[in-house]
C-alpha cells in the first residue's frame, strides 16, 4: 500500500480545494439570509406545503409512505408530489452534492460543484473549470429557477453536467470510471424526478453520441466504441433499474393524467375536439409558453423584451419615470407591463452573458473534431424547440413523432439544454487557447472576423431594432384595431344616452370627433411606453456591446501581448461575473425594500409555514367539532414547541397541527373558486377539490371542464364538497352526499362521452319545417344536447339561438316567431294555450335527462353486464368508520344486495376493496367516482391502496445502490490508495 503524503497531496490537489472554497464562500455570500435564519418566498413551494400537508404528516404519524392523498383534486396518488423511496441508500450521495444545504443554496452550490466535475471529467483546466462553472451558475434563468422554487428541476440540472463529464471520460480517457461515475450521476440525475429535464439532457447525449460515432470512424476505432456505448448503456439501465419505483410507479400514473391520453373526444360545447389533441397534453398547452424567435436574443442581451413581467414601476427600469423628459408621462405608462415577448408572462430572460457566446463562437472556429458539432446540434434544435407555437412545423413533428415529446409542456424549459451546452463550448474554447496559443496566433484572422460580425450585428440591431415596434403581439393588434373597437362600442350603446351627452351617432363629424379623442389618448399612452421600452431596448444593447468588447480585448492582449494566462483568465471570470450577477440580482437578491423585510425572504418560521387559516378554515374546524363532539378532545391535546418568534409558541403551526388532527378524523371536502382551480391553499388545511399540479388525473380535469367550471351542484355534491369559501366565509352545503350511500337506478352510457354528458341535463331540441337546425355548424333535424352548443337557426336569415333561459329553467320551451316578427321563448305548455295561433314555432326543447347523484348511478357497458340488476331499492346502510389517506373502512348494514356509489376518486392501479378478506370488484361511475355491488349482510368494507411496485423498487434500489457504492469504494481503494490502476 501506498503511505499517503499529506504534503504531497495538498500540493497536487491545492487548486481543487481552492475551487470548493471558492464555491462555498459564494453560497455563502449570495445565499446569505439563509444562513441567518431566512427562506426564500418560492410560489412553487408554499404550494407544495399545501398539496403535501397530508402525507407529510400521515407518514409521520404512521411511519410509512401513504402513496395516495385526498388533499387535492378529491384525490390522486403521491407519486409527483412526495414519495419517499428509502431503500436507495445513493438518497446521502444526493444530500452530500448539495453538501447537506437546503434549498436554494444547496441547489446553486450543486450548479457549481456539477459544472466543475464535468470540466475535470474532460481535462479541462482546473483554473479554466472555476471559471466555466462560476459562468454556468450564474446564467439568468438557473437563478430564477430557484426563485421560482422548481427545486427538483435546478437538482436536475445540478446534476447534468458531471452525467455529460462521465460520459466524455468513458470515450476519451478512461472506460471503468466513466462507466461508474456515469451509473452513479445518471441515478442521482433520474432521483431529481424532473422526468422533462432528463429527457432533455438525453438528447444532449444522443448529440454527442453521435458525434463520438464519427469521432471514432475516423480513428478507426469501432470496437471501441461499441465497448464503451454498450458498458454506458448498461449504466443507464442499471440507473433507471435503481429509480424503478418512480419511474414505473410515474409511468403507470401518466397514463391517466392529462399528459395521457384522453377517452373524451368532444369539447365542452358538443364539437370534435380540434387538432391539437396528442396522446399527450393537448398542443396549446404544451406550446403554451413559448419563446419568441426574437426573443432569443435575450441569450444575448438580457433586456431587449424588457426583462420580465412586471408593471413598470415595480420593475428593476423605475427609476427611468422619474427622469426629467419622462416625468410629465409617468402617469401614462407606470402601469404598464414592462415585458413585451411573446409569452403569456415570464420570470425574466434566459442570459447566458455576451461574454460567454462570444467565447463560445470561437470555440465552434477553433475547437477541432466533431464533439462541437455535436453541441452546436443540439443547442440549435433546442433553441428552435423552444419557440414552440412560433415554429409549429418542428414543434408539430416533435410532437406527433417523437416518443414522449407530448408529455411534457412549457417547451421554454428545453433552454436549460442551451445554458449548458454554450457554457461549454465557451470553456472547452478558453482550454484550447491556453494550450495552443501559438496555433490560433497563426490563424487569428477568423478571431477579427467573428468580432467585426458580432460587433457589427449589435450596432446595427441596437439603432435599428427587432422590428417589434417595442410592443408585444396583443398591444399591436389593440392599437391596430382600436377605432374599430371605439366605433363598435358607439353602436353599442343607446343612441338617446349618447345624445344626452352630446354624441349624435348618425352625425359621422361628432362619431370621428369621439374616436379620434379616444386615440389621440392611446396614441399618447403607447407613444410614451414605446420611449421606454426602446431606452431600455438600447441601453441592453449597447451594455452587451460594451462587454463583447472587453471580451474581445482580453483575447487579443493574450494573443498579443506576453500576458500571463491567469491574468487573463482572472479578467475574463471578473467580467463574466460583472456581467451576469446583476442581471441574476433582478430576480434574487438580498435586498430590503423598507429598511427590514427582505424582497424575496421571509423568516424561517413563515417559510415553513407559509398559510395561515382564515376565518372560514376555523369555522370549518368548528362546525366539525359540533357535529363530533369527540374531535374536540383530540384537537385541544395538540401541542408544538415553543419555537416560534420570541420563543413563543408559532401559531401557523398550531392552527396546521389541529387542521391535520381534523384531517385524520374527518373525510370531506372544501372548494374555494375564487382561488381558481390551480390553487392547493385549501389542501393546506383540507381535503379540497382545488390544487395545484402539473399532472393532475384526466378524469378530474374532464369533469372540471364540463360541469365544476358552470357550477353543476349534482357533480359538487357527488363529490361530497361540503363546504364553499368565498369571500372568506364558509357555506355549509346540506346536500353533499357524504362519503357513501345507495342509488335505486343504474344508468348505462355507451361511450365515456355520454358518461360525462350524463352527469349534467339532457335536452332533446327538435326543430320544425319553418326553420333548419344547425348544431355545432352541423345541419340536423333533431338533436340531444348539454345546453352549451353553438346553435343557429336558418329561416331565410341566420338566426344564434340563446337556450340559456332554458337551460336556466329547466323548463320544456318552444322558440316562436310572432305576426310582428319577433322572436322569443315561450313554455311548450303555455304555447299549447294558444288557441288564436299568434306564433309560429321554430324549435322545441324538451329535458330529457335531469341527473340525480342521490338516486342514479352511470356506469358504462362493459360494467354493467356484470350487475344482476340496473334498478336497486337503496335500502340499508353504509357508513364510514375510519380514514386513512391510503385505507377506508365502512360499515355496511343491508338485507339485500345494494349498489354503493362512495365519493372517493377512481383509480385502478392500487386501490382494492375486500369484505371478510375477500376482494371484491370496484367499478368505475359516474365517470370519476368508485362503485360497487354489496351483497347482503352486516360487515365492515375495507379499501385500501396497496402498491407491491412500491416494496419490490425499495429492495431493488437498495441492492443496486449497496452495489454501486461497493463497487465505487472497491476500485477508488485500488486504484487511488493501492496505486494498481489498470488503466
Amino acid at each position: 500500500m501506498r503511505k499517503i503524503n499529506l504534503k504531497s497531496l495538498l500540493k497536487h490537489n491545492w487548486i481543487h480545494l481552492l475551487a470548493f472554497a471558492l464555491f462555498i464562500i459564494t453560497t455563502l455570500i449570495y445565499f446569505q439570509p439563509q444562513f441567518s435564519g431566512y427562506g426564500l418566498k418560492q410560489h412553487d413551494i408554499e404550494q407544495f406545503k399545501g398539496a403535501s400537508n397530508e402525507i407529510a404528516h400521515y407518514r409521520e404519524v404512521a411511519d410509512e409512505e401513504p402513496l395516495w392523498t385526498n388533499s387535492m383534486f378529491g384525490g390522486m396518488p403521491s407519486y409527483q408530489i412526495s414519495t419517499k423511496y428509502d431503500g436507495n441508500i445513493l438518497s446521502h450521495a444526493y444530500k452530500a452534492f448539495h453538501l447537506w444545504m437546503s434549498s436554494p443554496a444547496g441547489m446553486f452550490f450543486a450548479y457549481l460543484l456539477g459544472f466543475y466535475l464535468m470540466l475535470l471529467f474532460m481535462k479541462v483546466n482546473p483554473k479554466v473549470a472555476i471559471l466555466g462553472a462560476f459562468a454556468f451558475a450564474f446564467s439568468s434563468y438557473y437563478i430564477i429557477v430557484l426563485q421560482a422554487g422548481h427545486n427538483t428541476k435546478a437538482a436536475a440540472i445540478g446534476f447534468a453536467p458531471p452525467l455529460i463529464g462521465a460520459f466524455y471520460m468513458a470515450y476519451r480517457h478512461n472506460l471503468k470510471w466513466g462507466i461508474l461515475l456515469t451509473a452513479l450521476f445518471m441515478t442521482l440525475e433520474v432521483m431529481s424526478n424532473h422526468v422533462q429535464v432528463t429527457y432533455y439532457i438525453g438528447m444532449i447525449l444522443l448529440f454527442l453520441g453521435i458525434a463520438e460515432f464519427i469521432y471514432q470512424l475516423k480513428n478507426r476505432r469501432l470496437l471501441h466504441f461499441a465497448k464503451v456505448t454498450g458498458g454506458l448503456l448498461i449504466a443507464y439501465v442499471f440507473a433507471l433499474g435503481m429509480n424503478y419505483g418512480n419511474l414505473s410507479l410515474t409511468n403507470d400514473y401518466a397514463k391517466h393524467t392529462i399528459r395521457g391520453g384522453n377517452d373524451i373526444t368532444i369539447g365542452v360545447d358538443g364539437s370534435a375536439n380540434n387538432k391539437n389533441t396528442t396522446s399527450g397534453l393537448d398542443k396549446d398547452y404544451i406550446t403554451q409558453w413559448s419563446y419568441g424567435i426574437k426573443e432569443s436574443m435575450t441569450l444575448i442581451s438580457p433586456n431587449i423584451k424588457g426583462g420580465g413581467s412586471a408593471a413598470l414601476s415595480n420593475s428593476q427600469f423605475s427609476d427611468l419615470l422619474r427622469e426629467p423628459e419622462m416625468r410629465s408621462k409617468a402617469t401614462l405608462v407606470a402601469q404598464n407591463n414592462i415585458y413585451w415577448g411573446n409569452q403569456p408572462f415570464t420570470s425574466g430572460p434566459v442570459y447566458i452573458g455576451i461574454i460567454v457566446f462570444f467565447l463560445a463562437v470561437l470555440g465552434m472556429i477553433y475547437l477541432k473534431g466533431p464533439f462541437k458539432w455535436g453541441l452546436l446540434a443540439a443547442t440549435l434544435l433546442a433553441l428552435m424547440l423552444s419557440w414552440g407555437k412560433n415554429f409549429m412545423g418542428l414543434t408539430d413533428f416533435f410532437i406527433d413523432y417523437i416518443p414522449f415529446y407530448n408529455k411534457f409542456r412549457a417547451v421554454t424549459i428545453i433552454l436549460v439544454v442551451v445554458e449548458l451546452t454554450i457554457p461549454l463550448l465557451a470553456v472547452l474554447f478558453l482550454n484550447e487557447l491556453f494550450k495552443r496559443k501559438e496555433e490560433i496566433k497563426d490563424r487569428i484572422q477568423p478571431f477579427y472576423i467573428a468580432s467585426g460580425i458580432m460587433a457589427g450585428l449589435l450596432v446595427i440591431l441596437t439603432f435599428t431594432g427587432l422590428g417589434d415596434g417595442y410592443l408585444s403581439n396583443e398591444e399591436a393588434n389593440l392599437v391596430y384595431g382600436y377605432e374599430d373597437q371605439v366605433r363598435a362600442q358607439l353602436a353599442n350603446e343607446d343612441p338617446q344616452v349618447l345624445l344626452e351627452n352630446g354624441i349624435d351617432i348618425n352625425n359621422p363629424n361628432q362619431v370621428q370627433q369621439v374616436v379620434d379623442q379616444q386615440m389621440k389618448r392611446v396614441d399618447s399612452q403607447f407613444s410614451a411606453l414605446i420611449e421606454v421600452r426602446k431606452s431600455i431596448y438600447q441601453s441592453s444593447m449597447l451594455r452587451s456591446l460594451l462587454f463583447l468588447v472587453i471580451g474581445f480585448v482580453l483575447i487579443w492582449l493574450y494573443l498579443k501581448k506576453p500576458i500571463r494566462k491567469e491574468y487573463i483568465l482572472f479578467g475574463l471570470l471578473a467580467f463574466i461575473l460583472i456581467d451576469l450577477v446583476p442581471i441574476s440580482l433582478n430576480y434574487l437578491n438580498n435586498k430590503k425594500s423598507n429598511g427590514r423585510a427582505y424582497d424575496y425572504w421571509v423568516k424561517s418560521t413563515e417559510k415553513d409555514f407559509p398559510v395561515s387559516p382564515t376565518k372560514a378554515d376555523k369555522q370549518i374546524l368548528e362546525q366539525e367539532i359540533a357535529q363530533d363532539p369527540t374531535l374536540k378532545k383530540k384537537i385541544e391535546a395538540v401541542k408544538v414547541d415553543k419555537n416560534g418568534p420570541r420563543g413563543r409558541v408559532n401559531n401557523d403551526e398550531l392552527w396546521l397541527k389541529k387542521f391535520q388532527t381534523l384531517g385524520l378524523n374527518t373525510n370531506y371536502r372544501v372548494y374555494e373558486p375564487a382561488l381558481g382551480f390551480n390553487s392547493s391553499r385549501a389542501s393546506y388545511f383540507h381535503k379540497a377539490i382545488n390544487g395545484y399540479h402539473g399532472a393532475k388525473l384526466r378524469r378530474i380535469q374532464n369533469v372540471k371542464d364540463f360541469h365544476i367550471n358552470y357550477n353543476n351542484m349534482d357533480v359538487l355534491n357527488m363529490l361530497n364538497v361540503k363546504y364553499f369559501i368565498q369571500k372568506n366565509q364558509v357555506n355549509r352545503n346540506p346536500m353533499a352526499l357524504g362519503n357513501a350511500w345507495f342509488v335505486k337506478e343504474v344508468n348505462v352510457q355507451p361511450t365515456a362521452n355520454q358518461e360525462i354528458l350524463a352527469l349534467g341535463n339532457r335536452f332533446l331540441i327538435e326543430s320544425t319545417q319553418a326553420a333548419q337546425l344547425i348544431v355545432n355548424n352541423k345541419l340536423k333535424a333533431s338533436d340531444t344536447i348539454s345546453g352549451r352548443e353553438k346553435l343557429k337557426l336558418f329561416t331565410g336569415d341566420t338566426i344564434t339561438l340563446d337556450i340559456s333561459p332554458v337551460v336556466n329553467s329547466g323548463t320544456n320551451s318552444s322558440y316562436v316567431v310572432d305576426v310582428n316578427g319577433q322572436t322569443n321563448w315561450i313554455p311548450t305548455a303555455e304555447l299549447k294555450k294558444d288557441s288564436l295561433n299568434s306564433f309560429e314555432t321554430l324549435v322545441n326543447i324538451q329535458k330529457i335527462h335531469d341527473f340525480d347523484p342521490q338516486n342514479e348511478v352511470i356506469i358504462n357497458e362493459e360494467d354493467a353486464t356484470r350487475l344482476p340488476s340496473l334498478t336497486f331499492s337503496g335500502n340499508g346502510q353504509i357508513e364510514m368508520t375510519s380514514y386513512a389517506p391510503n385505507a377506508l373502512t365502512y360499515k355496511v348494514d343491508i338485507d339485500e344486495p345494494q349498489f354503493a356509489v362512495f365519493s372517493e376518486i377512481y383509480y385502478p392501479d392500487g386501490w382494492n376493496a375486500y369484505v371478510n378478506g375477500e376482494k371484491v370488484d370496484i367499478m368505475r361511475v359516474n365517470y370519476l367516482l368508485r362503485g360497487m355491488l354489496l351483497e347482503a349482510g352486516s360487515y365492515d368494507l375495507e379499501m385500501k391502496f396497496e402498491v407491491q411496485k412500491y416494496k419490490t423498487a425499495n429492495m431493488i434500489s437498495f441492492t443496486g445502490s449497496l452495489l454501486l457504492i461497493l463497487l465505487i469504494l472497491g476500485f477508488a481503494i485500488k486504484d487511488f490508495i493501492l496505486n494498481k490502476s489498470n488503466e
